[in-house]
């Protein structure tokens, strides 16, 4: 996720006026009590859509996307033809959220993951920072679907279940066979990483309370068998920093958002001296552009360009006639002298994503930073906001896209690293992060 509106643009003017706000910026804008962007809460809504109410959300989606995504060619897709093909799948739906479903496997059609439905139970959720989750995650690691990540809070955890340990069996189901049938039934997206993710997610999601017998395999070979509850969960963006042993800094963010910036910054300031530094991006899916552009500011003495940026007319995105910029179209840093001048390493993965990807792109492309990991998602977008959808839903689409200074698009494909350091059962069993070891490896051989 890329978010490109700064926070204090919110509070300007509120007019439906097409050439003072052309992107209807400010009308999908407030500020909540943290100065950060988001959208009001929608009112109070029937417990069921009706036919009409369908229509209008549906018409909604379908013509903003058609009016405004960032590409004219809308990637190729017959809009018209996926339109058709998409409205009686979404009057027919079952009960609501399966209706909101539909919308959102239709924006999938463009394989763009920023460009999505989400419905009013997932907004609700994310304007909480909450997620209703069974609180683990798992990917396909050497033909084996491999745990990666548990929360301590889930029933999970609880149940014995740790990272490297492997899925045999997901709903009394071949677990592979299950994955398979998972993947299938997800939009499309981005790339086949992030359609992974979004595919994860999915299983994980659903109603608090509702429980999903698993069969875990240890690393011994024995196995044991947990029925795990889906439950309410909190998720805070985060930055850390620490002086390693090896005297480099570290400095890791799990997501860019404006209210993390101070303790981010702070973070880099203190750093400022060590010899090298790694920049821990890996699970960050990003967030707001004005976050990464501030600690990239922080990283070059001399004014430098950053790339281009791609908008459906060909003109920056503005308000007021044109007169303030919100995106330029040749973005850049101007250049600070206190900028942290020792080598940088960036490690990412396949769940860093946005905002991460712009970050670790553009120090690669700038030839400021190594990168160093696991491919990234591929999904280099970036919206203005969420649109409320006609029925309590809400919109994302893309606005905006990004070439990098050496010419590479990061959508489609992903940030390829300059080492790449591909995550193992082994490693998982031993809690080991193969993947720092080795950024400190290479700070190590650049030259100072």
């Amino acid at each position: 996720m890329l978010r490109l509106l700064p926070a204090a643009l919110a509070v300007a003017l509120i007019t439906g006026c097409a050439h003072v706000d052309p992107y209807n910026v400010i009308g999908r804008q407030v500020v909540d009590e943290q100065g950060l962007p988001t959208t009001p809460v929608p009112g109070p809504r029937k417990e069921r859509l009706d036919v009409e109410e369908r229509e209008r959300a549906f018409d909604f989606v379908w013509s903003t996307i058609r009016d405004r995504y960032y590409d004219k060619t809308l990637n190729g897709v017959d809009w018209e033809a996926v339109g058709r093909n998409y409205r009686p799948l979404a009057m027919r739906a079952l009960d609501d959220e399966a209706f909101w479903d539909v919308l959102d496997r239709m924006t999938g059609e463009l394989k763009d993951a920023h460009t999505r439905v989400e419905s009013p139970r997932r907004v609700a959720l994310r304007k909480l920072d909450q997620s209703v989750t069974l609180g683990f995650s798992f990917a396909p690691i050497e033909n084996r679907l491999a745990v990666t990540a548990v929360s301590p809070e889930s029933d999970a955890w609880w149940a014995g279940v740790r990272p490297g340990m492997t899925l045999a069996r997901i709903n009394n189901e071949d677990a592979q066979t299950a994955y398979a049938r998972l993947i299938e039934g997800t939009r499309y997206d981005s790339t086949e990483r992030s359609r992974h993710l979004r595919a994860i997610r999915r299983l994980m999601a659903g109603e608090e309370g509702t429980r999903v017998p698993f069969t875990f395999e240890r690393a011994d070979g024995s196995r044991f068998d947990a029925i795990l509850g889906r439950a309410k969960l909190s998720y805070r963006p985060t930055a850390t920093h620490r002086i390693l042993p090896s005297g480099y800094g570290y400095l890791r963010l799990t997501q860019w958002t404006l209210g993390v910036m101070p303790r981010a910054l702070a973070g880099l300031k203190a750093l400022e001296n060590t010899p090298g530094l790694v920049v821990d991006l890996r699970g960050n899916p990003g967030g707001s552009l004005h976050a990464v552009n501030a600690l990239l500011s922080r990283f070059f003495e001399k004014k430098t360009q950053l790339g281009r940026v791609l908008t459906r007319t060909g003109q920056p995105v503005s308000l007021l006639f044109g007169a303030l910029e919100i995106i330029k179209l040749q973005p850049q840093v101007q250049g600070d002298p206190e900028a942290y001048k020792g080598p940088v390493v960036v490690l990412v993965n396949s769940s860093s994503g946005s905002g991460s990807e712009y970050f670790a792109a553009t120090m690669q492309a700038a030839g400021r930073a190594v990168v160093a990991g696991e491919q990234s998602c591929g999904c280099l977008l970036g919206f203005l906001g969420y649109a409320r959808i006609p029925g309590g839903g809400e919109l994302a689409y893309s606005e905006v896209g990004f070439v990098m200074s050496n010419g590479k698009r990061i959508e489609g494909e992903g940030v390829i690293p300059n080492h790449h350091i591909p995550l193992t059962l082994a490693d998982l069993r031993a809690s080991r992060d193969r993947a720092l070891e080795e950024a400190q490896a290479i700070l190590r051989s650049m030259p100072k």
